[in-house]
């Protein structure tokens, strides 16, 4: 299958990446700026896939972004909607740099993958491509429970992702043949989490979970690569929890 993954230099997204091309799907990676990673990791495999670098917060990246993903390999069958930022902004900062903020993280973690969809959904539907194609958005624990005061913007964020997946599910699932499912991670052990451990401690983020350790990018990555599969079709609109047991709904 063709994948685009976004946000795939590092974290969840290399995790997911690298799990894809052991399978022999064919990738489109996206990165912001960190080519370097990715080369390294396609140098291990004899593989189709491409990289392509794109600013998430323009939409004249992410209209590159999706022409370079059909005119380098094709149509794809799946995006997986994994990059995101989430950035401290304390309420006492003034409101221009507050607002400054809070617009560049709703513009990558949910305008992004919206005008990816829209871009792939006129695509498909101009040239009458039939076949089914998948959205896996990565969403957070937080549009649930929501998230520390200095982060309201990324618990927004991902609370409107989790709209966007319902709504592609019931309004274009049998129209367009689309599938949409969202997945939930709580905290992640990731070099992005680094800040957020380093603003509020590492026993914040253990406190609720279950389990002996922190959830992991591989303890995402098979979830995902199951929804690419297209064995999870029928949970179309439905959001997977995978947090430790640190949130039950």
């Amino acid at each position: 299958m063709i994948v685009l993954v976004t946000g795939s230099s590092k974290g969840i997204g290399y995790q997911i990446a690298s799990d894809l091309l052991d399978q022999g799907h064919d990738l489109v990676l996206h990165c912001n700026r960190n080519k370097s990673s990715l080369e390294d990791l396609l140098s291990a495999y004899k593989s189709n896939s491409v990289i392509i670098q794109a600013d998430l917060s323009s939409y004249n990246d992410i209209k590159k972004l999706v022409d370079e993903t059909i005119n380098k390999l094709s149509f794809p069958d799946c995006v997986i909607n994994n990059a995101g930022i989430a950035e401290s902004a304390d309420i006492s900062l003034d409101i221009e740099e507050w607002d400054k903020m809070f617009d560049k993280t709703i513009s990558v973690n949910l305008k992004a993958p919206g005008l990816i969809f829209k871009e792939f959904i006129k695509y498909k539907r101009k040239n009458k491509i039939k076949t089914r194609l998948r959205f896996i958005n990565i969403s957070s624990r937080a549009a649930f429970r929501g998230e520390q005061q200095d982060y309201i913007s990324y618990a927004c964020s991902k609370g409107g992702l989790i709209s966007l997946t319902k709504t592609i599910s019931r309004s274009f699932g049998e129209i367009d043949n689309v599938v949409a499912i969202s997945i939930a991670p709580g905290f992640v052990k990731t070099d992005m989490a680094q800040s957020f451990i380093e603003e509020h401690g590492e026993e914040i983020i253990k406190k609720g979970i279950t389990l002996d350790r922190l959830t992991e990018p591989k303890d995402i990555s098979p979830l995902v690569s199951l929804i690419v599969s297209g064995n999870l079709d029928h949970a179309t609109g439905s959001t997977i929890d995978i947090n430790g047991g640190s949130y039950l709904r």
